[in-house]
């Protein structure tokens, strides 16, 4: 999930990067609007794919603490000692 959300934030930017020049490029004042509404979409999109990607490390840091206070308390192992029963010897 992690790596696929990356990809697109990758995808978003160079989006991003190509509706910028498209702004610069343009001549006509319709297409630098239209250029300037496709960026902002793309930031939209590229920002909620970051608050994606950032909400899951933070359930992959989570889960990685969780597991580590499990194997903790797995190694965490004390001995007790009970007598169950006893023997007695007698020689006659």
């Amino acid at each position: 999930m992690k790596v696929g959300l990356e990809r697109e934030i990758k995808e978003l930017n160079w989006q991003i990067r190509e509706a910028r020049r498209a702004a610069t490029a343009a001549l006509i004042l319709e297409e630098k609007l239209d250029a300037q509404k496709h960026i902002k979409a793309f930031e939209v999109q590229r920002s909620a794919q970051r608050r994606a990607l950032f909400d899951a490390r933070d359930d992959i840091d989570h889960r990685r603490e969780q597991l580590i206070v499990e194997i903790e308390g797995k190694l965490d192992q004390k001995t007790s000692l009970w007598e169950l029963f006893s023997i007695r010897w007698k020689i006659i």
